[in-house]
């Protein structure tokens, strides 16, 4: 079965907001404090289970928030209750949609000037429910068009807005009742601009496929309006939570299903579905699957990044001319492939979030891949031991730190002071130490006896890696994000958002670019600096091409990641034994 995934699916910039605003305050609470919602915060009960295991609480209530931290809903709240919250609670964190405070404000403006206000959406919605309360009295919600015609034609001061993932084409119709019933009324399309473009793509992708399936909660909104869209083109189309919703016999009628997901649905819920679907498969397409499949364990062993390492000492004595030995490619592969076994594993409750099924290969894997980590540290050390002494602590250090990476550094009694405990929580850490270490080992490391009659070599070609390695790290953080958010990493992708990243990246490939050209240039790097060029871009190739594939192929994107770094190796071997 052929899956296309909507890229405009999963988490909108709202949702992902008051996750972010809720996870934050749950971090910074001191002990004993007890953290409550008002209301579900998303709707979605797998996100809501997941903020029930970190503490914070639902509650429905007004009397139950008595001396609690209020988190305020994305959804809104009427004035009257935000008021009555402030009088009980020990604070309010206002997690309220800026789409949805933008329609308030709106209704709140014309209200004051005596205005009636017509909504249309869902009366029982909590998003109108709050809406309805900045009317002052003087709203109505209309959920289809001919309800308008029910409406006060005396009306002389008339507001129509819209529930912010109302659907596109009802509003429009609704709309035009309106102006023909009200002349002077005034109109505020207040659609959000993310719901807008789901809804276009699902209309896109249902006339290419022979089914729909939309993921998300049976009470969003938004997710209710995308399946009502698909349905009015005409195909099949499936709501639901999660993949245990679905049938595989009912599901294997169809050669071509196309999937999107509501505001509120989480990436790895989109997966499983995913995966789910391409299960069910003819035995003409077992062949993909099954190279598919190699893929993932080759990257869930983090087998890719151990060999990227590995043949990337091979293309740094091709840029310095300087002696590569078998030994230094298994210390470098051996390294890679211990820290980032144990890291990953360490911090598996990002894994979870990011990729269930990566998770569940290391909990079934446990015993194997933890020896072997261990056993390829140790490995690490001895080769550098045999370097000497100098190679041997600076491999100690590495080791170190690596470790240490996702382990508590700090006293608890410390955590009210200082809020960073690990180093992954350091602001930007995973995106630069990742670099840091790959340059260590595979340049420094290996060349420590040749610093002092090399050294501007050295230096470019650890800075050319260092560059290199950013690149493969920030877009395996773009792959990683919403766990990544969920759980707090702060990592390059996090802190400015995947567009300002993909920017960054075309200054990262400048600067990388402007690096090789210039050693060649003053004699510093050997003319294989050119051969390095293209592949540089083959990153830039995979940020502007690949982001509606993200969500279901990131293990196979993660080993054609790492094939960069490989096939760089690989050229700088075939270099050496030709010159």
């Amino acid at each position: 079965m052929q899956v296309i995934v909507a890229e405009t699916a999963g988490f909108c910039k709202g949702v992902r907001t008051a996750l972010e605003l809720t996870l934050e305050a749950a971090r910074k609470a001191p002990e004993g404090e007890i953290l409550c919602t008002f209301g579900p915060l998303i709707h979605n009960r797998q996100v809501l289970e997941m903020l029930e295991e970190r503490g914070v609480r639902e509650v429905r209530t007004v009397e139950e928030c008595a001396g609690k931290k209020v988190i305020v809903r994305a959804h809104g709240i009427p004035p009257e209750q935000r008021r009555e919250l402030r009088a009980v609670s020990t604070g309010l964190v206002d997690a309220t949609c800026k789409r949805v405070a933008r329609v308030q404000a709106i209704i709140r403006k014309h209200a004051r000037k005596g205005g009636h206000t017509v909504i249309a959406g869902d009366a029982d919605h909590a998003e109108v429910i709050g809406l309805m309360g900045y009317t002052e009295g003087l709203g109505r919600v209309v959920r289809q068009p001919d309800e308008i015609d029910s409406l006060p034609a005396h009306w002389e001061r008339v507001l129509l807005v819209a529930q912010t993932t109302q659907n596109e084409e009802v509003f429009q119709e609704i709309e035009r009742r309106f102006r023909k019933r009200y002349p002077q009324g005034i109109v505020h399309n207040t659609i959000c601009g993310a719901t807008h473009e789901r809804q276009a793509e699902v209309k896109r992708i249902a006339r290419q496929v022979d089914a729909m399936v939309i993921v998300g909660g049976f009470h969003s909104g938004n997710t209710v309006r995308l399946a009502e869209v698909a349905r009015e083109c005409g195909v099949p189309t499936y709501h639901v939570e999660t993949e245990q919703d679905l049938s595989p016999r009912q599901m294997g009628r169809y050669a071509k299903v196309g999937v999107s997901a509501g505001a509120s649905t989480p990436n790895w819920m989109i997966r499983n579905v995913v995966r789910f679907l391409e299960g069910i498969r003819s035995e003409e397409a077992l062949g993909r699957r099954s190279w598919a499949r190699w893929a993932e364990i080759a990257a869930y062993s983090n087998l890719g990044g151990a060999l990227g390492a590995a043949w990337l000492t091979a293309a740094v004595s091709a840029l310095t001319r300087l002696p590569s030995t078998l030994q230094d490619a298994f210390m470098a592969g051996a390294y890679v492939f211990a820290m980032h076994t144990l890291n990953r594993y360490l911090d598996r409750e990002a894994t979870q979030l990011n990729d269930p099924e990566r998770a569940a290969f290391y909990r079934r894997w446990r015993l194997p891949l933890m020896s072997a980590s261990l056993l390829a540290a140790a490995l690490a050390l001895v080769l550098a031991f045999w370097r000497g002494p100098l190679s041997f602590f600076a491999m100690v250090l590495l080791v170190f730190f690596g470790m240490i990476y996702t382990v508590p550094i700090l006293q608890p009694h410390w955590r009210q002071s200082l809020s960073a405990l690990k180093i992954k929580d350091i602001p930007a850490s995973k995106t630069l130490t990742v670099p840091l270490a790959w340059a260590s080992v595979t340049v420094f490391i290996p060349h420590l006896d040749h610093i002092d009659d090399a050294f501007g070599s050295i230096l470019l070609v650890f800075i050319v890696v260092f560059l290199l390695v950013l690149m493969r790290t920030a877009f395996m953080d773009c792959l990683d994000i919403q766990g990544d958010r969920l759980v707090g990493r702060e990592t390059v992708v996090v802190l400015l958002g995947e567009n300002e990243t993909i920017r960054y990246l075309w200054i990262v490939l400048a600067a990388l670019s402007g690096t090789l050209l210039g050693g060649a240039w003053l004699g510093a790097l050997t003319p294989f600096a050119f051969f390095l060029l293209p592949a540089a871009g083959v990153y830039a190739w995979f940020l502007r091409t690949t982001h509606g594939r993200r969500i279901h192929q990131a293990p196979v994107l993660e080993i054609l990641i790492e094939l960069v770094i490989v096939g760089i190796g690989v050229m700088g071997l075939v270099w050496n034994f030709i010159t």
